[in-house]
């Protein structure tokens, strides 16, 4: 077939004005995907409170195990916000432009991941909230001390798990060996403890921010704000995880890592606090 010069500068022509508007809208929705995922991040976190309503200001720290003694008194003078779930997939790739995870799905919880990876996807977050304006000037994502996680897991209880003492209820809070055979579910799909956190017990360790110590002995106090450079450091895990069993799942059972551990079933979870503020302290 033959073409004449008016037929090909009609298809140039068309070409010309047709591609731009297709870019725009591949543009457009990846914006408008990425805006929602950074809306729902932000609009998942729950404000915590020490001191105001019916959760304590202060808690006893610890447990039966030898790792989690001595018991000791914690006090926090500021609140600050922590994340419902655990960092989800679609959240790290967006963030990060990537996906480690074993267990892959968008709402799963992201997992194969260092300390270091975690603290740099922090970062990363944070400048892209406050981008588009979701996070004040003087907010950070951060890993959650050891003691927030505590705090935070408990949610005003002293029993062995949030939600009582009795194992047998395990299966309706946390995804743990005897129910579960990977990092599969979505986030979310057990019950949460009275903060309407999900998946404190099990499902994923979550690394916070703290450097191990064997027990609390020689652990001083703590700002939220301290910052650990050692790079070799072990660092603490809180929650135990599918792969584990109902008594490493307690709220005072804490395990040391490795900073550069990847493992599928390790990940963390996110705080939004005040870059500065005041101190949770041990007694």
């Amino acid at each position: 077939m033959k073409y004449s010069r008016l037929m090909l500068l009609s298809v140039a022509t068309t070409f010309a004005f047709v591609s731009p508007l297709v870019s725009d809208e591949a543009t457009d929705g990846k914006a408008a995907d990425r805006d929602a995922i950074l809306r729902r991040f932000r609009d998942e976190f729950v404000l915590i409170t020490p001191g105001k309503g019916k959760f304590p200001k202060s808690f006893q720290m610890g447990g039966g195990e030898q790792a989690a003694q001595p018991t000791h008194e914690v006090e926090f003078d500021y609140s600050f916000f922590i994340a419902k779930y655990e960092t989800t997939q679609d959240l790290w790739t967006l963030v990060m432009g990537q996906n480690p995870s074993r267990w892959q799905g968008r709402r799963n919880s992201v997992e194969m991941l260092t300390f270091d990876e975690a603290n740099e996807f922090c970062r990363r977050v944070t400048k892209l909230l406050r981008e588009v304006k979701r996070i004040e000037p003087d907010q950070i994502v951060r890993l959650p001390t050891e003691a927030e996680w505590e705090y935070c897991a408990r949610a005003g209880t002293n029993t062995k798990y949030s939600f009582g003492d009795l194992t047998q209820e395990l299966d309706e809070h946390a995804w743990h060996t005897g129910n579960a055979a990977g990092n599969d579910p979505p986030v979310g799909a057990l019950k949460p403890n009275a903060w309407q956190l999900y998946d404190v017990h099990g499902y994923l360790w979550e690394w916070c921010s703290d450097t191990w110590t064997e027990t609390y002995e020689k652990q001083k106090a703590k700002t939220s704000d301290s910052a650990e450079t050692d790079k070799t450091a072990r660092r603490v895990v809180r929650s135990g995880s599918w792969k584990d069993p109902a008594a490493n799942l307690t709220s005072s059972f804490r395990m040391g890592l490795a900073s550069n551990t990847k493992d599928d079933a390790v990940g963390f979870r996110c705080v939004l606090a005040k870059t500065k503020k005041g101190a949770a302290t041990s007694k």
